[in-house]
């Protein structure tokens, strides 16, 4: 069953979804938001997303960002959480047709972590150039044999 794409969630819907404002979930709103103008999905299923990132707070709340932004869900089961030791976060995302890897860069991290002031920091990383947020390996996804 194809399901239409809805219109992803504000930023201020995806703070009231979360609970609060914060860095980590203004990063991976940002990413969700470069990822659906990068690829224009066309419906709810379209990617499937793994995230790589350790498995506690703050470093999960990305993961709510994306949700929002994307409409991948942990509960349709089209993005996954793998634990990674290391600090930063490494995200796959995968369609049909391309393969796109994104990893948080050392200004992202030092925007975000241990921060006191949650909405200051937040705001900060709307400011930032995406490109020093997160660096992008795009591949094109190799076709299925027939």
């Amino acid at each position: 069953m194809k399901h239409k794409r809805l219109k992803p969630l504000t930023y201020a819907q995806t703070i009231r979804f979360h609970g609060h404002n914060g860095p980590f979930l203004a990063l991976g709103y940002r990413l969700g938001e470069h990822v659906n103008t990068t690829l224009k999905p066309k419906g709810i299923m379209e990617y499937h997303i793994t995230v790589y990132v350790r498995k506690e707070k703050p470093f999960t709340c990305v993961i709510d960002g994306l949700q929002c932004a994307t409409f991948a869900t942990t509960g349709k089961g089209n993005i996954q959480v793998k634990k990674r030791k290391e600090p930063g976060i490494r995200v796959k995302i995968v369609t049909a047709k391309r393969r796109l890897t994104f990893t948080s860069t050392t200004r992202a991290l030092t925007l975000c972590h241990g921060q006191k002031d949650l909405e200051r920091a937040a705001s900060a990383v709307f400011k930032e150039r995406f490109e020093s947020l997160w660096n992008q390996d795009d591949q094109v996804a190799a076709q299925k044999a027939r």
